[in-house]
């Protein structure tokens, strides 16, 4: 075993590989020549290839859920997921193999991913407080939000929009439409709340 060398310095170098070449193009053998061991000397930090995926996935939303979280910090609504949505546009167009480490994780339920994606979906249902949203309509905004940003960027990036008009005006048009859905449903509850006293 290399003297010294750690799991994170481990992951760090597969993340490194994975935004030059894809997280397909992620093997053992080419992590181990960067790291200037031989490949079984893995063996000694990671299980397996499916081991090492499932880290660097934890490793890539850790710094996707960062990120996301401190474009909001102090802000609240309308601000905040706005700045959510440039947080996630510029993670994804800045680290797209890392994203799609997340994406692909092989096992979303490992407990170190689950952590972090605990974090973030604590984070975002506290922002959608300030909606005065049921528990079951938060799950749907957050699932509607992600669907949003995901297919928009994902069809931007395999150059899916070939119209002359602006995409960023458009995911904002969207991204507005979506909001005004959120607030005609928080008028609608606290219609019904004053109406039932």
């Amino acid at each position: 075993m290399h003297k010294g060398l750690t799991l994170q310095q481990i992951i760090e170098q597969a993340a490194r590989q994975v935004e030059e070449d894809g997280l397909h193009n992620l093997t053992l053998t080419a992590l181990a020549d960067q790291l200037h061991i031989k490949t079984p000397s893995l063996y000694n930090h990671i299980k397996n290839m499916s081991d090492l995926k499932n880290r660097l996935a934890s490793f890539s939303l850790a710094q996707f859920s960062e990120a996301l979280i401190r474009s909001a910090m102090g802000k609240a609504r309308d601000d905040a997921l706005f700045a959510i949505s440039d947080a996630y546009l510029t993670f994804i167009k800045t680290h797209p193999n890392l994203y799609w480490a997340i994406i692909e994780a092989p096992d979303p339920s490992d407990a170190d991913f689950k952590k972090h994606s605990d974090r973030l979906l604590a984070f975002l249902f506290h922002i959608l407080e300030g909606y005065v949203l049921s528990e079951e309509d938060r799950v749907h905004a957050v699932r509607g939000l992600r669907s949003i940003i995901h297919g928009f960027t994902s069809l931007q990036l395999h150059h899916g929009f070939n119209m002359h008009y602006d995409q960023e005006k458009s995911l904002k048009w969207i991204l507005s439409a979506f909001l005004r859905g959120l607030k005609e449903k928080n008028e609608s509850c606290d219609g019904a709340g004053q109406s039932a006293e």
